[in-house]
């Protein structure tokens, strides 16, 4: 193979006179020799060097990285393969979370008109807001659960300030109740993610409460806020931390359902310890093991808490003619969750 000039290697390559030029200049591929009248030519070996550097920076290498590889004769190719690799998969969940916050936010601001500057002020201000302390997907979710949740919250929120209004305590039962529903209803918005519901205290703990216009406001949550530490106080002295941290949400409509049942054989006066009551029962322990996250130990703890700490009792998710029912239909049927139970009567 005859010499090359700079620029007959350049046509033969597709690279520019300029890229050689830089090339030598950074003594990455020096010409082999020079021709009397001081053009650079380039052999066969520089040829092959070019390819490999030109097949290494197709590989998004770096100039200096394929300088540093060619020296040591590609020794530690594995290790800058696997840096790539990395790097290249640390950009793309980058370009995916950025498309996944720019349809997002696409979604906020579709509401079936033009939305003003002070729409669009706003709603950025808040997702750069969320953004410090969740992904894309998990604004998503909780803002989705929220809306969802709208009217239940706004009936919640008011009943909060009709508590508020009426100077009542946050040991008082009726303040309790309220507690225990909107644990329920954070702990469902947050799909049972108690690590969601930190971040999400602390970004309302951190970031300016004018940005939340549409939240409880600082009042309704100091005074819920108060009532649920306590609650949670109570909890303690018989359950963990982490156990606590495994407690869920049971459906709604399962609740709905068992006091329908329930209020049903009050109704009828059926026998507590026949195949009805019995059913009603099986169902009660069914949920009540969704809500343990299917621990009987720690559906055993639970009834002894409610059992024993006076701040809790009276405070279920259930009415309490469904857990009267509940209740009554254990102890005839001696089931061994009946004495727990029935030392709250």
């Amino acid at each position: 193979m005859l010499p090359l000039k700079v620029g007959e290697l350049a046509a033969r390559t597709g690279l520019t006179v300029r890229t050689l030029h830089h090339y030598d200049a950074i003594e990455l591929l020096k010409p082999s020799a020079r021709s009397d009248a001081g053009y650079r030519l380039y052999n066969q070996d520089d040829v092959a060097r070019l390819h490999a550097i030109q097949a290494l920076r197709h590989m998004g290498l770096s100039l200096a990285d394929v300088g540093d590889m060619l020296a040591r004769g590609g020794e530690g190719l594995g290790d800058t393969i696997a840096r790539q690799i990395r790097a290249l998969g640390h950009e793309i969940s980058q370009a995916t979370e950025l498309q996944a916050r720019l349809q997002l936010l696409q979604e906020r601001l579709s509401t079936g008109s033009t939305p003003d500057m002070a729409d669009w002020l706003e709603t950025l201000s808040l997702m750069t807001t969320y953004s410090k302390y969740f992904s894309a997907a998990e604004i998503k979710r909780i803002l989705d659960n929220r809306k969802a949740q709208g009217a239940i919250w706004m009936r919640l929120i008011g009943e909060v300030k009709v508590a508020m209004a009426q100077q009542l305590a946050i040991d008082n039962k009726t303040v309790q109740s309220l507690a225990l529903r909107w644990m329920n209803l954070t702990l469902a918005m947050m799909d049972d993610d108690f690590k969601l519901i930190e971040r999400w205290g602390q970004m309302y703990n951190t970031e300016p409460k004018g940005q939340f216009k549409n939240g409880p406001g600082p009042e309704v949550l100091k005074f819920i806020n108060a009532a649920i530490a306590l609650r949670v106080e109570a909890m303690l002295r018989h359950i963990t931390l982490a156990e606590l941290h495994t407690l869920r949400t049971g459906p709604q409509a399962d609740i709905d359902q068992l006091a329908h049942d329930a209020h049903a054989l009050h109704a009828a006066q059926v026998d507590l310890a026949g195949p009805a009551a019995r059913a009603l029962v099986a169902r009660w322990e069914q949920f009540m093991m969704v809500v343990c996250g299917q621990q009987p130990a720690l559906l055993r703890k639970l009834i002894v808490a409610y059992t024993a700490e006076p701040l809790l009792q009276g405070t279920t998710v259930f009415d309490a003619l469904t857990l009267d029912i509940i209740k009554r239909a254990l102890d005839a049927q001696g089931h061994p969750l009946s004495r727990p139970l029935l030392a709250n009567s």
